[in-house]
């Protein structure tokens, strides 16, 4: 594919253009060859934040698509989809933002092309082996046809994750960031004042008394 081509593909005429969902989601979901240069230079240079939301919309929308039984998979998907979040929220180089197309383009190998799953159509037992991206479709279109089918993701548990590597900085912004969330909630309910926020149960004036008399 040349490069022209994959921006007809992404429906943009220039990579100023690239930031919607639809453009993410393309460039990964290609099935036809995209080499690591041409793959690099679509995402070396899109804003951080962006890519921040466009790469946990993306896995958000794999993750709520997924089979109730398909518990192992959904992790390994969340664990990737945390990997490369932590690159990003780690970027401040050249070299940071190489480290998470390295890891993105592994992933649509992995997932486009790659991995095997065995679908068992439960009317007739018939099996088929697809790829990952295939079997989840073939699972959404379930509700639209009356076919029905059992997954067996085993042969796509193997992934090598051994390469991601969650910085610490990242990890610890992320968990800072849900305990404000956290707090935020319990002001929003009423269950803490913001000008007193004196816990339930407790007397501060008791204690004032008490310091007191000392």
């Amino acid at each position: 594919m040349r490069f022209n081509e994959l921006l007809e593909l992404l429906e943009i005429e220039n990579l100023d253009e690239f930031g919607y969902f639809e453009h993410f989601a393309a460039l990964v979901e290609c099935d036809e060859e995209i080499s690591y240069e041409m793959f690099y230079k679509v995402l070396s240079d899109v804003d951080t934040e962006t890519l921040l939301d466009l790469t946990d919309n993306y896995f958000e929308d794999i993750l709520q698509g997924m089979p109730d039984d398909g518990v192992e998979i959904y992790t390994l998907f969340s664990t990737i989809k945390q990997a490369l979040m932590g690159h990003l929220k780690a970027s401040s180089s050249r070299e940071d933002r190489v480290l998470y197309v390295d890891e993105l383009f592994k992933f649509r190998t992995w997932y486009i092309f790659d991995s095997v799953v065995t679908c068992k159509r439960l009317k007739d037992d018939v099996k088929k082996e697809v790829t990952l991206s295939e079997a989840l479709s073939l699972y959404r279109s379930e509700k639209l046809n009356e076919d029905q089918y059992s997954y067996d993701f085993s042969e796509c548990l193997d992934y090598d994750l051994d390469e991601y590597t969650i910085p610490i900085d990242a990890a610890i912004d992320e968990e800072y960031d849900d305990i404000l969330e956290e707090d935020e909630d319990l002001y929003e309910d009423g269950l803490i004042d913001r000008d007193f926020p004196v816990i339930d149960g407790e007397d501060y004036e008791e204690e004032e008394d008490d310091y007191e008399d000392y």
